[in-house]
């Protein structure tokens, strides 16, 4: 059985297979050189649902946020609609990834938890992806 840690590494392999950089940043962009800010991602998770104890194999939902900074520049509208067409071509490219959907915890992804949304923040506008990951684990003792 896999972890959440193998999903969010098929994720990151995809991601920055279709030009995404990974932040250095886990929980925000603030310390992110502005030189390294565009396109630059980072990955939040957190479990929603944990059911199903049978044989030592638990039904688990996380939800995987990613965020992902965009430089705005004096343009800020044609960043903000590039970053609607990713924000699509992610959730494509995610949802049909054999990396991910051949992973032995046979992980589920569906964009469905809550509404993608980008906002701005001073020279930056971070577009917001929230995807719901149902995958089975094994909490069989080691």
């Amino acid at each position: 059985m896999g972890s959440i840690k193998d999903i969010i590494t098929a994720i990151e392999v995809r991601l920055t297979a279709l030009g995404f950089i990974i932040s250095d940043e886990v929980f925000d962009f603030d310390s992110e050189p502005t030189s390294k800010i565009d396109n630059a991602y980072r990955i939040e998770t957190r479990m929603i649902e944990n059911t199903g104890q049978m044989f030592q194999l638990m039904n688990t939902i996380d939800e995987v946020t990613i965020y992902i900074a965009y430089k705005a520049g004096r343009n800020r509208r044609t960043v903000w609609k590039s970053a609607l067409d990713d924000r699509e071509t992610i959730e494509v490219d995610l949802i049909n990834a054999a990396g991910i959907s051949g992973l032995s915890s046979d992980p589920l992804l569906t964009m469905d938890q809550e509404a993608s949304q980008t906002k701005e923040l001073t020279n930056y506008i971070i577009s917001r992806l929230v995807f719901a990951v149902d995958y089975v684990r094994d909490v069989s003792p080691s």
